[in-house]
């Protein structure tokens, strides 16, 4: 599958994902307290801080190879499994551990049943990792689809039955198992049962280096949470999980899926050509001027977003939402960092940088919660600028680029993010920032933004122009009118 056609199918599957996941969180904002919301996210985050170990890359490894061996495939499927089935483990016992230190017997019962996750993921990791080795984001695209789908019916159905913050961990665990169920179908032919350890010293290696990276940043994510818990009380948890959920859509679906596109493509080029750079650049710009004017968006219309969402009950949200959605701002401004640091196998270096940025961003983190959720949101300001300063230089290395190649691409992306964001901005001013302005009236500012923005995406002839051209000759060929781009051929058509 080429570039473009994983990149649609992947946004496609993306934007439908989100759009249920959107729906599940405005459904049991409205059912669910923010105490329950807070049992449910310390459980959450406590089984994430145990999901660490996870993080040791063995399907960026079998992405990654340049030739892959079935015994190198074998090798990290049975790494895998050993992992997940000790995080099962470990997951179940620390469930009895975390409810005595809160006193709270409903994070133990969340915990408990999401001990079973991992188990799911030592199915669906051989053919998972094959077809994105592979390309083959069509199918990846419909198991997330369904994966969201079944997460909503699960997740509400159960609320409305009165499950409380269980309906949560019912709807986590059959998401999982239908992605489990759609991977199998889906890579039927890399399903295989089939143990081997031939190449564990190299995937051992590779693991360990990545775990440093991964980890650090999911340790200082989850810990954030629990400190934010211990400090603040489950009920401000709740709350501040109502904006960060806004951020996990975004950052870990929407710039997730394209960046996942992006680094089997960057795999693909530093295999066969050994340079990375013109897609990097490309993806850098693609990235930038689409979620810089959501993040940017969002951030101007927090507060009638949260009314809308989630309903009164969560406005104290509203401006931990706003600065949360600044620091994703500048987070992208150094995306892909993780991928070209793999690539060029500087793992340990990053490992130090990553160091340097978790202390920074703990304490700034943890400083904040001193003073409530909305300080605590600006320490994730302060974590993005140091992240932003750590790793500019060491992506100019890595990627080739120029500082002036990079530059230019940003300043088309934030003009036109300027540009797509003055409507809100203005509705705002002239409502004195008020939460209760007319939905109709938000969601104008939001078409007229859309508007600007592929106006100026025209105008400034950035390269989501010839992304969008490409659609519409697609498009028009699938109808049969003449007309269409002779550059368009049949098989790039989704």
């Amino acid at each position: 599958m080429s570039v473009r056609r994983s990149v649609t199918w992947s946004f496609a599957g993306q934007i439908v994902s989100s759009a249920l996941l959107f729906l599940m969180a405005m459904a049991v904002a409205r059912l669910l307290t923010p105490a329950e919301m807070g049992v449910f996210a310390l459980g959450f985050a406590t089984a994430g801080l145990i999901n660490i170990l996870a993080a040791v890359g063995t399907s960026a490894y079998v992405v990654r190879e340049a030739e892959l061996s079935s015994g190198q495939i074998d090798t990290a499927f049975t790494v895998s499994a050993i992992l997940y089935c000790g995080l099962s483990l470990v997951i179940f016992a620390a469930s009895f551990a975390a409810a005595a230190m809160v006193h709270e017997p409903g994070v133990g019962a969340v915990l408990r049943f999401l001990a079973l996750r991992p188990l799911l993921l030592i199915v669906e990791f051989r053919p998972g990792a094959l077809l994105q080795r592979e390309m083959k984001f069509r199918p990846i695209a419909l198991i997330l689809v369904a994966s969201a789908a079944t997460n909503l019916l699960v997740t509400v159905g159960s609320a409305v039955s009165g499950a409380s913050y269980m309906s949560m961990a019912y709807g986590t665990l059959a998401a999982g198992a239908v992605s489990a169920l759609g991977y199998c179908i889906a890579g039927a032919r890399h399903v295989r049962l089939r143990f081997s350890l031939s190449h564990w010293r190299t995937l051992t290696a590779f693991g360990l280096r990545l775990l440093t990276i991964s980890g650090i940043a999911a340790l200082v994510h989850r810990m954030s949470e629990i400190i934010m818990g211990r400090l603040l009380g489950l009920p401000a948890l709740g709350i501040f999980t109502r904006a960060t959920q806004i951020w996990d859509l975004i950052y870990f679906n929407l710039y997730g899926s394209v960046t996942r596109v992006i680094f089997s493509q960057l795999s693909k080029d530093y295999r066969e050509r050994g340079d990375i750079k013109t897609t990097y650049i490309r993806g850098m710009e693609m990235l930038t001027a689409l979620i810089w004017p959501a993040a940017l968006g969002l951030s101007v219309l927090s507060k009638p977003a949260v009314l809308i969402l989630f309903g009164s009950q969560w406005l104290a949200a509203a401006p931990a939402l706003s600065l949360l959605m600044i620091a994703l701002f500048v987070a992208v401004g150094f995306g892909m960092n993780w991928e070209l640091f793999v690539l060029k196998d500087e793992m340990a270096r990053q490992t130090r940088l990553e160091i340097l940025r978790a202390v920074g961003s703990l304490g700034a983190f943890t400083a904040g919660c001193m003073f409530g959720i909305t300080a605590a949101a600006a320490g994730r300001i302060v974590d993005c600028v140091i992240g932003f300063a750590l790793y500019s230089p060491h992506i100019l290395r890595l990627s080739g680029a120029t500082a002036g190649e990079l530059f230019r691409a940003f300043a088309t992306s934030l003009l036109i993010s300027l540009g797509a964001i003055l409507p809100s901005l203005l509705l705002m001013i002239g409502n004195d920032w008020s939460a209760s302005v007319p939905i109709a009236h938000v969601l104008g500012s939001v078409v007229a933004g859309m508007c600007v923005w592929g106006a100026l995406v025209f105008l400034l002839r950035h390269p989501w122009r010839d992304e969008i051209l490409r659609v519409i000759a697609l498009v028009r060929l699938r109808l049969g009118h003449p007309g269409g781009n002779p550059m368009v051929e049949e098989s790039d058509v989704p």
